[in-house]
Parts: C-alpha cells; sequence; structure tokens
C-alpha cells in the first residue's frame, strides 16, 4: 500500500476545512508499506529506534568503551547517506500509569495501597521526561541503477554497532512515525494517538490526521496549532566540550527535541579540502610577509598563524586510520504554551549552552526550515547555513545517551527511579529467565520490598499462585479475613500438618525417567539425609526395588485411585519384611520420621493447596527435622510447580533466607537441600515459574561457587543498603560502577539497586509508615509491640 501525496489544495474532513500550510509543512511527501518514506525528489528516508542507555551511572572505563564504540559507529557511517539522531521529551503519560498500575476492580484491602500507588504517580508526572530516540536514515540514488533497499542493508550494519554498544534497535512502521509526529505537533495535549483503522479506506489524507489545526511562522518562532515553538541550532562548540551536553539539554520535563545531522565526509575529498585550506592560508601568509616588507615590519596577525597550525594539525590527524571527518548539524526545538514560557524556556537552553562553552543561535525567518530539519527524515534543509566540520572525537562527544525510564504495561511497580524520579514499571519474566535474588544486611527493607511486591503481584496477576517458605514466621500476618486469602501450612513436630512425599503425576516425565524413576531418586536422597552418610549402593538398590513395590497398586489403577497412593510408612513397613540386613537397619533409620517425633512427611497430605496464596512456615521444624523437611518442602514446591502448569498458572517461589538450604549438609560440600534448591531456580522457568531467593547473610552465600553462580545467572536482582564488607564483594561479584556503589551506602531503608538483565536501575520504594498496607508488612519490632500493648 502507498499513501501518495494529494493534488488537491485543499480536503474537507467531518465539515472542517484543514488549512493548506498545515499539510504541506509535514515534510514527507509518500509512505510506503515496508517503513520507507519519500522525502524529497527521489530521497527515501528509513526510521528505526534505539535504546537508551544509563551513561551517566557507567564506570568510568565503560564509558570510555562506549564513546570509543559509538566514534567506532560514526566512522562506519556510509559517505553517501544522510544520519540523523533524533531525541526527544515526551510527556509521562500518567493515565497509562494509572492504567498499567492500577486495576479497575480491587478488593478492600487495597484501597490504602491505591493511595500509595497515585502518590508515585503524581511523583512520576514532575519527572525527568522518557525518551523517544529515533534514528532516520536518508538516502538518494545517484543512477537509475541504485536500489533504495540499499538502506535496509545499511541498517542491519548499524545494528551490528549498536549491538556493541548494547543497545537495541528496531525499524519503526509508518504507524509509528506518525504518532511521533502526532507528539511533536501536538506537544500539550497529552493524548494517546489513536489511527482509526478505516482512515485511509475513508479517502483521507493522513497528514490531515497528524497536522495541527494552524502554523504561523514568524522571525524568531512559530505559532503551531495553540502553542509556540522555536528552532535554535548549534554555532559553535568550544574544544574542550563534554560529554553532558546532550544530557543536560534534556534532563527535564520540558518540551524539547534535539535533532544532529552528521555526514560522513570521504577521507580523500576531506584531506584535499584541508590541503587547499592550507594552501589558501599560505598564500595569505606570504602576502602578509611581502607587505611587511613593503613597510619594514615582520609581523603576522595570530589569528593566521593560528589557523596555519590548526589546519596543519587537522591535516595529520586526518592521516590517521581512526580519524574522520564529519559535517555535523545541531537542531534544538523547544515548545511552550505562551510567549512567556517560550522566553524562559530559551533562556533556559542558553544558560546550558553557556555552561559548556557552547554557542547557539536563533533561526531568523527560517523557522519552517528548522523545523522540517528537526523532525526525523534524515533531510537538514539548512545544511549550506549552520553546519560545521568536525573529527571522530568531537562528533563523538556529542553521545545520545544519557538516562533510560523504565515502563512496561505488562510489568508491576518497583518504585521510583532515583535519577529520573519517574515510575519503574518492570516485567521480569520478560528477561532470559526471571529468577531473582534480594540482597540485604537487616533492618535494609527486606521483606517490606518483597511483601509490597507480592501486594503488586496480586493485583497485575490474580491468576498466579505464590508459594512462600517462611523460615522466621514473618509471612503469616498476611493470611487474615482481612488480607490475603490464603493457606499457612505449619511444619513442626507438634504441628498436624501431614505431606506426603510419595505423592505423585504419573504423567510426568524428566531428562527421559518416567515420573515414578524421578520420585525414587528424591527419596533416596531424602532416606541418605535420615541416615546423615551415603548410602551405599546395596542400601540403594533395596530402596529402588522397593518403592517401586510401593507404587505398584496405584499405578495399576493407571494413576486414577489415589487411596493407592503409597506413604513414607509404605516404604518404612516394605523395608520390614526384606530378608538384607541393610533392609532392617533403613528401617531403623527411618523410624523416627515415621513413628516418631519427626512424622510430619510419614501419612497421606491432609493440606489444603487450593489457594492463590501458601506459605510454609518452618520456624519451629527444628535442626532435626529441618534437614529432612527442606528436601520435601521444596519437593512439594515442584510438585505444585507441575501441576500449575498444566492449569496454565504461573507459580512464584518466594523462598525467604535461602541460605538455609545450603547448610543442612556435613560440611563436605553443597547440601542435598541445596543441590534441590538449585534444581528448581534452574528449572523452574521452564515450567512457567518466577524464583526468589532472599537472605541477610551476603557473605556466606557468597562463600559458596554453588551460589555466586546462582547469583550471576539470574536475571533480576534487589540489592538493598548494604555495610561496607557485603558492598565489596556485592560490587566484584555485580561489577558496579562507583556511581552506582553510591546508591547502596545512602542508608535510606527501602532503596537501593535494581539489576534486572543489562539494566541497572536506583529505586526508592519507600512508603509512608501509616495505614493498613504498612502495618500488615511491617517487621518493626517496636511498632508490632505498640500494636500489641
Amino acid at each position: 500500500m502507498i499513501f501518495q501525496k494529494k493534488s488537491k489544495d485543499t480536503l474537507f474532513t467531518g465539515g472542517m476545512k484543514i488549512p493548506q500550510t498545515a499539510q504541506d509543512t509535514i515534510p514527507f511527501w509518500e509512505v510506503y508499506e515496508n517503513g520507507l518514506f519519500l522525502v524529497g525528489k527521489d530521497r527515501y528516508t528509513l526510521i528505526f529506534a534505539f535504546e537508551n542507555l544509563d551513561y551517566a551511572l557507567l564506570r568510568e572505563v565503560e564509558q570510555r568503551e562506549t564513546y570509543e564504540s559509538y566514534q567506532t559507529l560514526l566512522n562506519a557511517l556510509p559517505t553517501d547517506i544522510n544520519y540523523q539522531e533524533f531525541i526527544m521529551n515526551s510527556s509521562i503519560n500518567s493515565e497509562k500509569l494509572r492504567k498499567t498500575m492500577i486495576p479497575e476492580k480491587y478488593p478492600e484491602l487495597y484501597d490504602d495501597y491505591c493511595n500509595i500507588l497515585e502518590e508515585n504517580i503524581v511523583k512520576s508526572e514532575q519527572a525527568c521526561a522518557n525518551k523517544i530516540m529515533l534514528i532516520a536514515l536518508s538516502y538518494q540514488p545517484q543512477t537509475k541503477v541504485d536500489n533504495v533497499n540499499v538502506l535496509f542493508k545499511y541498517y542491519r550494519e548499524l545494528q551490528t554497532y549498536f549491538s556493541r554498544l548494547k543497545v537495541d534497535t528496531r525499524q519503526l512502521m509508518p504507524e509509528e512515525v506518525f504518532k511521533v509526529l502526532h507528539e511533536y505537533y501536538h506537544p500539550f495535549d497529552n493524548i494517546e494517538f489513536l489511527l482509526p483503522a478505516n482512515y485511509f479506506s475513508r479517502g483521507n489524507r493522513l497528514k490531515d490526521y497528524i497536522a495541527p489545526s494552524m502554523f504561523a511562522f514568524k522571525g524568531k518562532e512559530v505559532e503551531v496549532g495553540g502553542s509556540l515553538s522555536r528552532i535554535m541550532y548549534v554555532h559553535r562548540y568550544d574544544r574542550e566540550l563534554d560529554d553532558r551536553f546532550i544530557t543536560d539539554l534534556l534532563d527535564n520535563n520540558f518540551k524539547i527535541a534535539v535533532s544532529k545531522h552528521i555526514v560522513r565526509v570521504d577521507k580523500g575529498d576531506a584531506l584535499e579540502k584541508v590541503r587547499q585550506e592550507i594552501f589558501n592560508l599560505q598564500g595569505q601568509i606570504q602576502a602578509r610577509m611581502e607587505k611587511n616588507h613593503q613597510k619594514g615590519g615582520n609581523f603576522i596577525p595570530f589569528r593566521l598563524t593560528d589557523k596555519l597550525k590548526e589546519l596543519e594539525d587537522l591535516q595529520q590527524r586526518l592521516a590517521g586510520s581512526n580519524i574522520e571527518l564529519f559535517e555535523v548539524s545541531v537542531f534544538i526545538s523547544i515548545s511552550a504554551e505562551n510567549k512567556d514560557d517560550l522566553e524562559e524556556l530559551t533562556k533556559h537552553i542558553r544558560t546550558i549552552a553557556m555552561k559548556h562553552q557552547v554557542t547557539i543561535n536563533f533561526l531568523a525567518r527560517q523557522q519552517e526550515q528548522g523545523m522540517n530539519s528537526v523532525l526525523p527524515f534524515g533531510v537538514n534543509h539548512l545544511r549550506k547555513a549552520v553546519s560545521t566540520y568536525l573529527l571522530t572525537d568531537a562528533a563523538g562527544i556529542l553521545i545520545p545517551f544519557s538516562y533510560r525510564t523504565y515502563f512496561n504495561e505488562k510489568g508491576i511497580f518497583y518504585g521510583i527511579n532515583k535519577v529520573t524520579n519517574s515510575a519503574i514499571v518492570l516485567d521480569r519474566t520478560n528477561e532470559m529467565n526471571s529468577n531473582g535474588f534480594v540482597l540485604g544486611p537487616s533492618g535494609s527493607g527486606k521483606s517490606l520490598f518483597v511483601k509490597l511486591e507480592l501486594t503488586d503481584m496480586t493485583f497485575k496477576y490474580p491468576d498466579d499462585e505464590v508459594i512462600i517458605i517462611d523460615p522466621d514466621n514473618e509471612y503469616g500476618a498476611l493470611i487474615t479475613e482481612e488480607n490475603f486469602d490464603g493457606e499457612k501450612l505449619t511444619l513442626s513436630p507438634n504441628s498436624s500438618t501431614k505431606y506426603n512425599i510419595f505423592d505423585i503425576d504419573l504423567s510426568y516425565t524428566e531428562e527421559g525417567k518416567d515420573a515414578v524413576a524421578v520420585k525414587a531418586e528424591l527419596i533416596l536422597t531424602v532416606v541418605e539425609t535420615m541416615k546423615g552418610t551415603p548410602l551405599s549402593s546395596e542400601e540403594k538398590s533395596i530402596l529402588d526395588r522397593c518403592i517401586h513395590q510401593a507404587y505398584y497398586d496405584f499405578r495399576m489403577s493407571g494413576g486414577k485411585d489415589t487411596s493407592k497412593i503409597p506413604t513414607l510408612t509404605t516404604l518404612y513397613d516394605l523395608l520390614k519384611t526384606q530378608t538384607e540386613a541393610e533392609a532392617s537397619q533403613l528401617a531403623l533409620i527411618m523410624e523416627l520420621y515415621v513413628k516418631g517425633s519427626l512424622k510430619n512427611f510419614a501419612d497421606k497430605t491432609n493440606i489444603n493447596i487450593n489457594k492463590k496464596l501458601l506459605i510454609i512456615d518452618i520456624f519451629d521444624m527444628g535442626e532435626q527435622l529441618r534437614a529432612v523437611g527442606l528436601q520435601i518442602v521444596l519437593e512439594f514446591v515442584w510438585q505444585r510447580v507441575i501441576a500449575n502448569k498444566k492449569r496454565g498458572i504461573r507459580t512464584w517461589l518466594i523462598c525467604d533466607e535461602f541460605s538455609i538450604m545450603f547448610n543442612d549438609g556435613n560440611g563436605s560440600g553443597t547440601s542435598q537441600s541445596g543441590k534441590f534448591f538449585m534444581k528448581v531456580f534452574s528449572r523452574i522457568r521452564k515450567h512457567g515459574g518466577v524464583a526468589t531467593g532472599i537472605t541477610q547473610n551476603i557473605i556466606d552465600v557468597l562463600n559458596s561457587p554453588a551460589v555466586r553462580s546462582m547469583l550471576s545467572n539470574a536475571e533480576f536482582k534487589i540489592l538493598l543498603q548494604q555495610n561496607p564488607d557485603n558492598l565489596i564483594e556485592i560490587s566484584k561479584l555485580f561489577e558496579l560502577s562507583p556511581s552506582q556503589e553510591a546508591f547502596l551506602k545512602t542508608g535510606e531503608v527501602g532503596t537501593g539497586l535494581i539489576i534486572c538483565g543489562k539494566k541497572v536501575i536506583p529505586f526508592d520504594k519507600r512508603i509512608k509508615q501509616n495505614g493498613r498496607i504498612y502495618e500488615m508488612i511491617s517487621t518493626n519490632f517496636e511498632e508490632i509491640r505498640k500494636d500489641k500493648i
């Protein structure tokens, strides 16, 4: 499909006449289904979006690497294309935030939490704006043989260079470009751009829908609909320009767009131009010397000698292999609702420029050409008037990266970005794996953070199931008639809770093994833990034989007669009937767990697991039962994950103080429960699950190679405030920059860093210390005691 330029001057839409000048000002002629735009006579443009980087938070060496990689990208630009970077501040859409963070219907419990979310939405409205970051490549075929599709080849090549910067790119389709144009021309509407599906079939021109009600181009500004805009350009750069200039222009919530046009000059042409300039300048100096000789003087103006020195230095540098010459133009577009605001914003921009020793000029009577040069079509309509020649290092210092904003409509709220002050809304299930860890010493706000995430999860994903392994009895208060509807499973010698380790789904297979074989491996591991030393080959054979025998009747029923599911007592009884002495010894070992005081796992399951929130309380499990119990708890979780997958339900596993999983061994390596915990973490994603480990014993877990590996491979980490010793180790493990480290030593409880994939985000998820939600999730002893008195 081709949306063509119409020859008629006017068009009536819905009885409203759209002014001709408004349509003609929009600088494209045609647009095609493959995303190309015709922007002039035989000139075509391809537009793609690129990600921002948290450049300012990188280590110094990483900033240097980014800068050098960006220079390499510029050096690779073809000389026959115009390359343009377009960055525009985009208003925070509070309605979209509200729709994402707060569902239309919610239980009474969430009234207080909705107020908390509303406060954060208001903060985001005042935050640094989101950034729309686009690149336009424009190309004009020189002959009929040239193929305009070469633009797609150039785009693929540039993608490679951006990937080295760890920056994702994607081509924009026409509708997405129209949305950007609409926002630029309607800067204060703050409404979502929606293009009716039948718009083109009705014969309407697209430009009628994008254009403002009017354009009125004046001397140094332009009236665009009901707002005012002004286009300026960078006239001169300081030799010591730093990499903060572009960032500082846009690090606000004003209506500002910056466009940077770059054309790489052929090196041969560049050197010839420089040689010609040197030749001309030497001629001027020679003429001045002859004039001086006639007058008896010998002075040469400094401006001539200095310029000659610069040109000779430029010639020498251009001869190097990594230096190219670029023709660069930088335009700055600002918009305001009235003239006074426009002048104030102009002063603000010029103040920033002065701080960086950059000279900014107005475009007098050239506002239309300037506005069209700003828009992302890769065409500089004032190229001859405003261009400056820069070498690679100078062009590269105008780096476009600053800070990211993080908003995913499918995500949940993780606090306020401490740099941009905008809401952080992430979907951790989008990452390579969604497993995570929450790390922080006692008192840093771990449990509050996790409980708030739990609140958001039940808000956003009401069909998901959450299982919490609670070793400190601090999550049970969540489950009441007034709070969450869930089930608390208490596992202790005195508890009536029973869980049958033999519960099984016969249809389950794993690595080519049937369900019974998989279950037999687990039970052998549990019995080995009961014994306290490795099982002999004879003991393993006896146990395997008895386990299969125990399942015989259930298998014969096709897995339908649940009354025939065996128990640990069944295995104990079978062992006692065997003739081997090892069988009798195994039965004796198991007696404490079958007939004695630690028999929580000896009989059929009697717990209600048909709840969306299950808390497994192991606080009173005791040291002797814990070694066995942890493995059985994890087995229960695993079976639940498998069952939920079949029902299409995601399972969230939260394990508080997960270091306990690695402390039930004999000191000769990773414990059995630790090994099983690693298995759950490594495989849960394949079954639609998400696992989170929480710990304050950071140094202890970092001393375990297995745990360090888990931490390194998890894509989601919450780092709360750290003490100095922990911070040193954590910084090494996660390769934090000094700027990032600084957010972990402010002492502010409930703040820190989120590491989500390759993103490192400073966050603040503190809430007011009052209200129903805070009372429900607080673990502050003084506050709890006050409530009890």
